[in-house]
């Protein structure tokens, strides 16, 4: 049974800061040091300081990023630059944005959750993780005390009746509305209602729950709580620190929107793109894409929209070999893909396009492992991938549809993981709408 809670959210305080456009950031994972110097200088009270502070060359274990994390934390607690909530309460977050010119909502809700082992219970994770990013965590949360941003969920809301819970209290005046750089507009509105948020807990308490971004800090949270049970001997699972602030949205929500992720290869010793292309003919059929440098963006778009159209039946990849020259890559056979992946996989994750692409181009022909994954570049966006090849950065960049809801959720459901970089959700939550203070061993408040 999944078990929900409200709090007594922290968010910045209006009467301090008359303009809120400059505290926010990304989530910590997605900051770049670029980024992180830009957010430094943005505003005194950026949130930066908290998720993602600077390193010094003096630091050490008692001074340190997290050290200073929670100094701002505590003096902007007790200076009310930033200010908790008085009756707990759940929280409302809409995102306004666009994707390709289309206009999108993703409507959900932000409360705790009680923690359990991911896969034991009603949580699912979908990712690989990582020892020295859940580590990173776990010493923000060691020195805080507090869940700063919110771990991204998805549950099945088919009849939307969760949703018609929220529109009600959408009407009142939005606690926080910003815009972000990415032109994405963030809402947060207040339910303090006792009545609907039993409502809501009651609906919520037999969905599955799939983590759609956060892994590492729900890991790290699960790691930080059994450290503390450790020392209570009257560990009763109500402990504050046994929940973990969350945001909830249905993937029924139109708005749930995933980016693919492009991948980008470089340093390929011996490499012939004639001999390749050779190599491409036993697993797929080729089409050509001709371009000019006048017609380059023309017949990317229309390599990308073919892609889209005819990727929920098949297998396609654009491939960008420079010179002007696109293919589109659609696979002749799934069953050609089993003889090349682990038999102990279930057949969705044999079957996403990640997973193909891996086994029949990296590892079969190009002899891409984990040993010489560095080849590989990550690139989310179609058209930087194919200028890093026209730049000399890389020497063919692989273009892919996006990843199904349907596909995370059926391989997530199964205790599997997905393949490295398969999706990419978007927007990103915003980091300083709300944060979760724990209590040095009490109970958490209902």
């Amino acid at each position: 049974m999944v078990k929900l809670f409200p709090f007594e959210g922290i968010t910045y305080n209006k009467k301090k800061l008359k303009k809120l456009d400059g505290v926010f950031t990304p989530p910590y994972d997605v900051i770049s040091p670029e980024q992180q110097d830009a957010f430094y200088q943005k505003n005194d009270f950026n949130y930066i300081r908290l998720i993602l502070g600077k390193e010094f060359p003096g630091d050490g274990d008692y001074n340190n990023r997290y050290v200073r994390a929670a100094a701002f934390l505590e003096g902007w607690l007790r200076h009310e630059i930033l200010i908790k909530n008085p009756k707990p309460a759940i929280y409302i977050y809409e995102q306004r944005f666009k994707v390709m010119g289309h206009s999108f909502v993703r409507l959900g809700f932000i409360s705790l959750l009680r923690l359990e082992d991911m896969g034991r219970g009603k949580v699912y994770p979908h990712e690989e993780t990582h020892s020295r990013a859940k580590v990173d965590r776990l010493q923000i949360l060691r020195s805080t005390f507090a869940n700063l941003e919110p771990i991204f969920g998805l549950y099945s809301d088919e009849k939307s009746r969760v949703t018609k819970m929220l529109k009600p209290f959408m009407k009142r005046t939005p606690l926080i509305e910003v815009t972000d750089a990415d032109k994405v507009t963030h809402r947060l509105w207040v339910i303090d209602s006792g009545g609907a948020i039993s409502r809501i807990i009651k609906e919520m308490r037999d969905k599955a729950i799939f983590i759609a971004d956060g892994h590492h800090r729900y890991e790290a949270a699960n790691r930080f709580k059994d450290e503390l049970k450790t020392k209570n001997t009257k560990f009763t699972e109500e402990e504050s620190y046994n929940h973990v602030m969350m945001y909830f949205t249905p993937l029924e929500d139109p708005g749930l929107v995933v980016l693919p992720i492009h991948r980008v290869l470089r340093n390929l010793a011996y490499f012939e793109p004639v001999r390749f292309e050779q190599q491409l003919g036993a697993y797929y059929d080729i089409t050509p894409y001709e371009a000019t440098p006048k017609t380059m963006s023309k017949v990317q778009k229309k390599l990308l929209a073919d892609m889209a159209k005819s990727g929920t039946e098949k297998h396609l990849f654009g491939l960008y070999l420079g010179h002007h020259k696109f293919l589109l890559l659609s696979l002749k056979d799934e069953n050609m893909v089993d003889p090349l992946v682990e038999e102990d996989k279930p057949k969705a994750w044999k079957r996403l396009d990640t997973t193909i692409l891996r086994a029949t181009i990296f590892e079969t022909i190009l002899a891409i492992n984990q040993e010489n994954e560095d080849k590989i570049t990550y690139v989310k966006d179609a058209t930087e991938a194919v200028q890093m090849v026209d730049e000399g950065k890389g020497q063919l960049a692989f273009l892919l549809n996006s990843t199904k809801i349907e596909e995370i959720t059926a391989i997530a459901s199964k205790l599997e993981k997905m393949p490295q970089k398969s999706t990419y959700f978007w927007p990103k939550l915003l980091s300083g709408l709300v944060l979760f203070k724990i209590d040095h061993g009490e109970k958490i408040k209902t």
